[in-house]
């Protein structure tokens, strides 16, 4: 295999077709790609072609995108052997900027381009070139002329070069706009949505680069295709496109072959358990190790293998709780003993504390599983119970790739903090990975003063020698597919992790050190320190009226504890949108969003939204809904914005844009229970207006029609009906109702939209009625009783179901000779829905008189004089001898219950004998009962008459 093939192929980069044997005897190249293998990224960064675009970097970095291409190309780079080194550079620069930011081995490139005046000016314009619209990556990113060098060669330079030898590197045009994004939104407010830009451009080369990858005649090794599909979960999960990210970790667990599943063994969670009982626990088994990729017929396990080590990876610390154990004790037994027959095939047999060890990419698609459900799901106890599995059965390896490790212990911290008992072990977790990070990007000079300010490192480890750190070629060899976070991005996790157990002076000193004044200012807001928030962002954006001599002073100093920053505006400084914002949110001044909105030259969403926001609270509809339509048309991909502003249409009655404004939502996150229920909202006032619409046009067709022959009335009559009528857009609020009944199932007023508009459908929507219905006492019941159920809905089933023909006939007769409704059929649903009301009538008699006639539909006429017995009782409550409503009530019962009597009284039941052999008596008893009230008061309630011939 040659060192080509290494490279396109194992290493998973796509890059151009050509003749592999062309670099066999060209040393220049071998050495090259040698150095590049080696991990020796320093030397190739040091050789000519290197410094050749460094310095084209330099010069044309202030340009446009289309004069950077045309300076390329002027620049006379082409040719096979220039082509093969130049994407080798981008390679060494980009891998040289990881390890600087995110794994380590520590790096130094102090020597390695040219002055430092150069460099210096070099790398606030390559800061400056990274923002994208309005927002700024972090300014003290080590070595950020690297990360611009490789974006020159893979988003610049071999864009232009396609032709039959040489195909677009898409794949690491993906890792370089990925990283681009990270390094937006980690640190600057932003969401990642806002740069729509880069999230356009990744999805545009994922659609290219899908079908030669996974296609049928793909050449890729399963290795390559499972990596593939797994940067693509990170990179939506980072996006906040769940639905996408699920579906990519599915295919790459097909793809792999890798069978895992979520069960129970039983075991002990706590020191004072004494029984054995379930615990939650993940299943995992890697492909056979024997099996061969089917393209290329290499083993991919025994390679994978042959790169396994811990290194010197951060310390995973135990948890030293005095209840809960360092994990789980599972019950010893056979292997037989264990019940696990409802896993996988794969699966069965498996011991919870003896599993056999996993491929490097299956654990990664363990991690990739709980950051999609620890990101994306409801932070809860359950969840992240749920969620905490996957992560240990990473950890329980016994050989792991050191950033792979490092990664799983990540994961496992962010869990943890979900929970009181682990979110000590969670923090610290968290600062010990923090101090190996820190410590392992550090170069062994202080870097300029430009760089990221000076760093203490406060684990009481050693460092490692390089002979016991792992490799940097094995830190980054499954770095993409892990997309691990920058130091500084772990840093400012680490910070709001103090801050949430308490410690908000830790928090403060982090944020300090970054110099990250937008995080800083966010602190002393949420302790109520408003002056001293709105100060550190009055001295970003403002000069001191006193004199340019307090700029000298720290923040924390005590000259400048009453300074106000109210001098002239400073020069626009990085990050100055949000700050803006910030400032904004505070002063609570639309001048402030407006001007943030101005000088992100009209890119910058967060500041319409928030301006939305205000003019709302102001009452201000149509300008609020301005502000969010400037925002939905700079970020489209933003469902949030989308939502807000189909709010505020339905408030100013725009139905057709709240529609379309929900409709646009849900593209983007079909998970959201409120906005399906707003969009039936909205549909149900554009039927109400179609149906406005169509009774004033009907008026104005039967005034025409006056004057108009027969044949332009036949014409007019004959008129094309299809398309959106009221009924259709009834229909659609119903299914939008629905489905937001679905996602939220436990919200009561969703399903009791979905009884309206079922109701209202015409014929009634029968199932969704029973559906809504059943909804609805199941979850108000439990407080509110037999007031859950809504009689008139109750009433209409009952009514559909005794007016539907039966077949009659033996067969559906039970023993008591009682016709049951055949199973799956709306009477058979009614009647069990009915059986589980009746326990609940205290007093609304009227659902027992529906009660009976379901009960006569059935020929069950027991229980039919039973209901008409309970029904009559209920209805003579308190005080209805005095009210003249309740004693005609009571009267209209009496009448009810002796035509009852007189009805199914006589009636033979099956087994023999009357119903109710003794019917007259009763009937004489109950009419005696209300006659003698009557006597007892000397009056009858009210002017009806009652009358009775027994």
């Amino acid at each position: 295999m040659t060192l080509m093939t290494q490279i396109l192929g194992e290493r998973s980069l796509d890059s151009f077709l050509f003749d592999l044997e062309t670099f066999q005897q060209n040393e220049t190249l071998t050495d090259t790609i040698t150095k590049y293998l080696d991990g020796d990224y320093k030397a190739i960064l040091r050789n000519s072609t290197s410094q050749n675009l460094y310095e084209i970097l330099n010069q044309i970095i202030t340009l446009s995108h289309e004069q950077q291409d045309a300076a390329l190309l002027n620049a006379n780079l082409d040719g096979i052997e220039n082509v093969v080194l130049i994407f080798i550079t981008g390679l060494a620069a980009f891998n040289a900027f990881l390890q600087a930011n995110v794994t380590g081995p520590p790096l130094d490139l102090r020597d390695v381009f040219t002055a430092k005046e150069t460099t210096e000016l070099l790398r606030d314009q390559c800061l400056k070139s990274l923002d994208v619209d309005g927002v700024s990556v972090y300014q003290h990113i080590p070595h950020v002329e690297l990360f611009s060098l490789s974006r020159l060669v893979f988003t610049v330079y071999f864009p232009r070069l396609i032709n039959n030898n040489i195909k677009d590197s898409r794949w690491m045009r993906i890792r370089i706009n990925n990283y681009h994004q990270r390094l937006l939104s980690g640190l600057s407010g932003g969401r990642l949505s806002d740069s729509t830009a880069l999230q356009d451009a990744i999805e545009k080369d994922f659609l290219e680069l899908e079908s030669e990858i996974l296609g049928g005649e793909s050449t890729y090794s399963t290795e390559a295709k499972v990596q593939f599909l797994l940067e693509k979960a990170q990179i939506y999960i980072m996006q906040g496109l769940d639905l996408k990210a699920r579906e990519n970790v599915k295919i790459a667990k097909t793809v792999s072959g890798f069978s895992y599943a979520l069960s129970g063994a039983l075991g002990k969670r706590t020191k004072f358990q004494q029984s054995d009982i379930s615990q939650l626990v993940v299943f995992a088994k890697s492909k056979d190790s024997t099996s061969q990729d089917p393209i290329t017929g290499n083993s991919d396990v025994a390679m994978k293998n042959s790169q396994l080590r811990n290194g010197n990876a951060p310390e995973a610390l135990d948890l030293n709780d005095d209840t809960l154990l360092e994990s789980i004790a599972f019950k010893k037994s056979e292997p037989e003993a264990v019940d696990n027959s409802s896993l996988p095939t794969e699966l069965i047999g498996l011991q919870p504390d003896a599993q056999p060890q996993l491929q490097p990419l299956d654990q990664i698609i363990l991690l990739t599983e709980a950051t999609l459900k620890d990101s994306l799901s409801p932070l809860d106890k359950l969840n992240s119970e749920e969620i905490l599995p996957y992560a240990v059965r990473v950890l329980t390896d016994k050989l792991t790739n050191w950033q792979i490790y490092t990664q799983a212990l990540l994961v496992r911290s962010r869990i943890e903090a979900h929970r009181s008992r682990t979110q000590e072990r969670s923090v610290l977790q968290l600062q010990v990975i923090v101090d190996q990070i820190i410590a392992d990007t550090q170069e062994e000079t202080p870097s300029s003063s430009s760089t990221v300010p000076e760093i203490r490192i406060t684990s009481f480890l050693p460092a490692a020698k390089p002979s016991e750190s792992a490799p940097v070629t094995e830190r980054l060899r499954y770095i993409y597919p892990l997309n691990t976070p920058t130091r500084w991005e772990l840093e400012t996790e680490l910070a709001y992790a103090w801050a949430g157990a308490g410690s908000l002076v830790s928090a403060l000193e982090i944020f300090k050190r970054l110099e990250l004044w937008a995080e800083v200012a966010l602190c002393y807001h949420s302790v109520g320190q408003e002056s001293k928030a709105r100060q550190i962002v009055r001295r970003q954006l403002y000069y001191s009226s006193s004199g340019p001599e307090k700029d000298a002073y720290s923040s924390d100093a005590p000259e400048i504890a009453n300074e106000n920053w109210d001098g002239e505006i400073r020069p626009t400084p990085a990050h100055a949108p949000r700050l803006w914002c910030i400032l904004g949110d505070l002063d609570q001044e639309p001048s402030y969003w407006q001007r943030a909105w101005e000088i992100s030259g009209k890119r910058f969403a967060r500041a319409q939204r928030t301006l939305g926001e205000y003019y709302m609270k102001e009452g201000n509809l149509p300008a609020a809904r301005e502000a969010y339509v400037a925002a939905t048309i700079v970020n489209r991909q933003n469902n949030e914005t989308w939502s807000r502003l189909g709010d505020i249409d339905l408030a100013v009655g725009n139905w057709d844009g709240a529609v379309i404004a929900f409709q646009q939502s849900i593209m983007i996150d079909d998970t959201d229970a409120k906005t399906y229920s707003n969009l039936g909202s909205a549909l149900l006032s554009k039927h109400a207006e179609m149906l406005t619409l169509e009774k004033a046009a009907a008026k104005d067709l039967l005034a025409v029609q006056e004057d108009e022959d027969d044949e332009d009335d036949e014409l007019v009559t004959n008129k094309d009906t299809k398309g959106t009528t009221p009924q259709e857009i009834l229909r659609q609020a119903l299914l939008a109702y629905k489905r937001g009944a679905s996602l939220a199932h436990s919200n009561w007023k969703i399903w009791d939209n979905v009884l309206t508009i079922a109701l209202r459908s015409s014929p009634p929507s029968y199932p969704d009625l029973l559906l809504g219905l059943r909804a609805i006492i199941a979850l108000r019941s439990p407080s509110i009783g037999e007031d859950a159920v809504d009689i008139d809905v109750l009433g209409v089933l009952i009514q559909e179901v005794i007016s539907r023909d039966r077949a009659p006939g033996h067969e559906d007769e039970d023993e008591k000779g009682v016709y049951m409704p055949p199973r799956g059929s709306l009477a058979r649903a009614t009647v069990l829905l009915m059986e589980e009301i009746t326990p609940l009538v205290t007093k609304r008699f009227a659902l027992f008189h529906l009660a009976e006639k379901l009960s006569l539909y059935r020929k069950d006429y027991v229980s039919a004089l039973s209901y008409a017995e309970k029904a009559w009782r209920m209805s003579q409550g308190e005080g209805w001898l005095e009210d003249g409503e309740r004693w005609r009530e009571v009267v209209a019962a009496t009448d009810h219950l002796v035509s009852a009597y007189e009805s199914y009284g006589p009636m033979e039941k099956k087994g023999g004998g009357e119903v109710e052999g003794a019917w007259r008596g009763k009937a004489r008893s109950a009419v005696r009962g209300l006659w003698g009230g009557r006597e007892r008061f000397g009056r009858v309630p009210g002017s009806g008459m009652f009358w009775y011939a027994g």
